[in-house]
């Protein structure tokens, strides 16, 4: 199976399925609820602006089993497969942001780690993607934060599988607290 870009047309329709589209069209004839779901991606990611056979990529992402039809009662649903949940989860993953409060509260957020060297690879990613968000180093598995952002490290750690080796902290007050409130523009 090649990697699924997110912009691609299979990456849309994944990314509207993960986001609930297609889930809530579930209607008890096939042919209907496919339509309705083909219409709504259309609509929402200017998918294909000629109109074009999308059905194609519905049996393809079928064929690659990260789409499936669920039966629920009298109704059937377009639903990702586990494949294809992961698939939006890498997408969630790579879009990761945390967002800025007009306010500050005046603490700071610790991320504070222990991932074993048989981990390595998870650690490296982890530490990358933390400073990719702006997190500032305090220690090689110590990282600061001022806003909040506990929901965004537990997604991460729990994407990269060693979320039982990352801990969370909120202080108030931190040696070098001048500095850290210079460097964030606090």
């Amino acid at each position: 199976m090649r990697i699924i870009d997110k912009e691609s047309n299979s990456g849309k329709i994944i990314r509207a399925l993960g986001m609930g589209i297609g889930i809530s069209v579930a209607l008890a004839n096939r042919r209907t609820s496919y339509k309705i779901t083909k219409t709504l991606i259309k609509e929402i990611f200017g998918l294909n602006k000629k109109p074009t056979n999308t059905s194609l990529y519905f049996s393809k992402l079928r064929r690659q089993k990260l789409i499936s039809i669920e039966t629920v009662g009298s109704e059937e649903r377009l639903v990702l497969t586990e494949n294809g949940r992961k698939i939006f989860l890498r997408f969630d993953y790579e879009n990761l942001e945390i967002g800025k409060v007009k306010i500050w509260d005046r603490h700071f957020r610790l991320v504070i780690f222990d991932i074993p060297e048989k981990q390595r690879r998870r650690r490296d990613l982890f530490r990358l993607k933390i400073k990719e968000l702006d997190f500032v180093k305090f220690n090689d598995s110590v990282w600061i934060y001022p806003y909040p952002c506990q929901k965004e490290i537990d997604f991460i750690a729990n994407y990269l599988g060693i979320g039982k080796y990352v801990h969370f902290a909120l202080v108030r007050d931190i040696t070098n607290k001048d500095r850290l409130e210079k460097h964030f523009n606090l």
